[in-house]
């Protein structure tokens, strides 16, 4: 199996700050090339699109090679580390790697609250009756977006963010995403506008990526964006990129291994594919040993100073509740397996590891500028 490691160079993080620097806004990371050659024709309208899990492996089984999606791709780029929606949505967003943003996986343990808790629900991954007075995001994680990046540089510029429903005020499909879009691409001011579709990742996990649904799923959403860009001005340009891809997975029981449960502190966190450990003092290489003995051919342990200094979640000013996030260990998968944390629903597909089909995404551009100039 390939393994394929973030390029902070080339990845959707570098997407972000072309957009940066197109504004003249607060671009510190670098940018890509082909996308910024792109931009400089300049654009009244820059519409990012991400689509949740569209992976280029599944755009290469699924789609054709003359297909809208595929034919507008300049080139394939990385996600960030680890490859999962909370992780790599938010760098997007904040325009930071995960070092920095703190947004390291979907369940991450917040010292002061004692919960290893689901970010993005606000709840506590292993009770869930436990309730919370506050936003843990909120309290502790709340920083600057893209949008106001964007704004403090160029006040004439609107920014707009179109989510699913499962946001208030947010779309029912798609379709009536791009519909709103096109509203917000005919009027004369200026605008950035973000757009995130939940699937085909939901669908991928529930039946795998090699399934039919997923198939129909990615023929919609490539006919949804065909449609949608033959509507296109010429001051329009939309990027459609994806958070990170999945591979299809088999899972291991980490829950019911007792001796090395019995080892750590409190359950694992972060990810199945890139899980972490708390362990107990003066078991940390009895840990170490029992796990690589174990699951070692599957998995890659790192302390957390290897993870740290690896590179792998990105370089800059650490987020100040880094330390506590992670725990003395992370196992990233380097195969098809996933750690089952606890009992419950069982996954065909899962990211967060380091092969390739869930590292690569592509970087899709289209605008009607060169239609007129050839």
């Amino acid at each position: 199996m390939d393994v394929k490691y973030p390029d902070y160079n080339n990845s959707i993080l570098n997407v972000s700050h072309t957009i940066l620097d197109y504004y003249k806004a607060e671009s510190k990371y670098p940018v890509i090339p082909e996308l910024k050659k792109v931009l400089d024709l300049g654009f009244k309208h820059v519409a990012l699109i991400l689509l949740d899990g569209m992976g280029t492996n599944i755009l290469e089984k699924h789609l054709d090679d003359q297909s809208f999606l595929r034919k507008h791709m300049i080139k394939k780029i990385t996600s960030v580390f680890p490859p999962t929606t909370v992780a790599a949505t938010n760098a997007v967003l904040t325009t930071k790697p995960p070092i920095v943003s703190g947004y390291l996986g979907w369940v991450q343990y917040f010292k002061k609250e004692n919960t290893n808790h689901v970010v993005f629900l606000n709840e506590d991954f292993y009770d869930t009756k436990r309730t919370f007075h506050n936003n843990l995001r909120e309290t502790y994680m709340k920083q600057d977006l893209i949008y106001d990046y964007i704004k403090r540089a160029n006040t004439d510029v609107e920014t707009y963010e179109l989510f699913p429903d499962f946001r208030p005020n947010g779309y029912k499909t798609f379709h009536l995403e791009l519909k709103r879009l096109k509203e917000i691409t005919n009027k004369n001011q200026k605008s950035f506008s973000y757009l995130y579709w939940a699937y085909p990742d939901l669908l991928e996990h529930e039946t795998g990526i090699c399934s039919e649904h997923v198939k129909v799923e990615l023929e919609k959403l490539n006919h949804d964006l065909e449609m949608f860009s033959q509507t296109m001005n010429e001051d329009t340009v939309i990027i459609v990129i994806a958070d990170h891809g999945l591979i299809d997975v088999e899972p291991i029981e980490l829950y019911k291994h007792e001796e090395l449960m019995k080892m750590l502190l409190r359950m694992p966190s972060i990810e199945p594919r890139a899980t972490n450990f708390f362990v107990k003092p003066f078991k940390k290489h009895k840990f170490k040993k029992m796990f690589n003995e174990t699951y070692g051919n599957d998995y890659k342990l790192l302390s957390k100073r290897e993870l740290i200094y690896s590179g792998l979640l990105g370089q800059g000013e650490q987020h100040p509740l880094i330390d506590s996030f992670l725990g003395d260990f992370m196992a990233i998968s380097i195969s098809n397996k996933y750690f089952k944390f606890k009992e419950g629903k069982l996954f065909k597909a899962h990211h967060a590891g380091l092969l390739a089909g869930e590292m690569e995404v592509p970087l899709i551009v289209y605008h009607k500028k060169n239609e007129r100039l050839k």
